[in-house]
């Protein structure tokens, strides 16, 4: 079977010559994006597969099925970035990756934690500067004194939950699914119960209709004054604007981001700090925010995993099987 990879990174070559040389399958990688100019590139191919922030166009469902894709396979978790309905619409069945890592990304929250807890941007400024005294930082809290509400306890917000009870802080749950293997490390709660209790709030959820904007003007009202907020998931889980006013008037203690609503507009792209939309400029300039270029997946056995599964499952649909990982809403 002949599959067109998008979006490649370098990283993943070796990973794809050996699922190709283990699976007897072609794989063609090129780093275009699957969009309205490449999707022709398809062509020819018989499976696609691709990783992304940016929408699969409308045009491209009906250009791939012109050429007889029966599939796309998305090396991610989240897939806001398909039209369900309409790729139905075309006969083209859709799948993602939603168990590559999950450790890595819990373990980059819990980093993010760390950090804002101990105030590090902070000391490296100072640092910079010249000045190595303690008053500069003030004394810091320990993450066994916390509560933490994780905010969709999938696989990765369950992650995240157990490390977080390793180490000896509470753990909140807010999630419409309830899942009873993880009593023995959170409490599951509504989200208005969860709020006024959190020293910390991590969102690990998929952006749909109930999410966007979750993290509006009415949540912050709720959140317990103090708090630090995480979001390692979609960055439309916030509105940053919101999230500015608040930051501003003290009622957050910090923020770390990993995405944002706006992310195509900068991300994996150089460009100067002046460039970057004036908003990710202001937060970038506070010391109590971290922001990172949605890295949290990136490590070496999660990409392994996206390539490896993703493939697989290109493969299984295209020939007409079925995969647990096959988006079917």
């Amino acid at each position: 079977m002949k599959i067109i990879f998008y979006a490649l990174v370098e990283e993943e070559l070796p990973y794809i010559r050996e699922w190709a040389a283990k699976t007897g399958n072609e794989v063609h990688p090129v780093t275009d994006f699957l969009n309205t100019n490449s999707a022709v590139l398809a062509e020819g191919f018989d499976a696609v597969v691709t990783q992304q922030t940016k929408v699969v166009t409308p045009d491209v469902y009906e250009t791939l099925a012109s050429y007889g894709i029966k599939q796309i396979a998305i090396r991610q978790v989240g897939y806001d970035i398909l039209d369900i309905d309409l790729a139905r619409q075309h006969g083209i069945r859709l799948s993602n990756v939603p168990g590559y890592s999950p450790r890595a990304i819990a373990e980059f929250t819990l980093t993010q934690l760390f950090a804002l807890l101990r105030r590090t941007k902070i000391v490296e400024r100072a640092i910079q500067q010249g000045d190595w005294t303690w008053e500069t930082v003030g004394q810091t809290r320990e993450i066994h004194e916390l509560t933490v509400a994780v905010i969709g306890v999938g696989r990765i917000g369950t992650a995240f939950a157990q490390m977080l009870h390793a180490l000896g802080a509470r753990v909140l749950a807010v999630d419409p699914v309830y899942h009873a293997q993880n009593e023995p490390f959170v409490d599951y709660v509504s989200l208005d119960e969860a709020l006024p209790q959190a020293d910390v709030v991590s969102f690990h959820t998929p952006l749909n209709e109930s999410t966007h904007h979750l993290g509006d003007a009415a949540f912050f009202e709720k959140l317990k004054t103090g708090a630090f907020v995480l979001n390692m998931s979609r960055g439309g889980v916030l509105d940053i604007a919101v999230v500015e006013a608040a930051l501003a008037s003290g009622e957050i203690a910090g923020l770390a981001i990993d995405v944002t609503e706006n992310e195509t507009q900068f991300m994996e792209q150089k460009q100067a700090p002046s460039e970057v939309p004036a908003e990710i400029q202001r937060l970038i300039a506070r010391d109590n925010v971290l922001m990172s270029p949605h890295i949290a997946f990136y490590t070496d056995l999660a990409i392994k995993n996206m390539v490896a599964i993703s493939l697989t499952d290109a493969v299984t649909l295209a020939n007409g099987g079925h995969t647990e990982n096959e988006i079917l809403r």
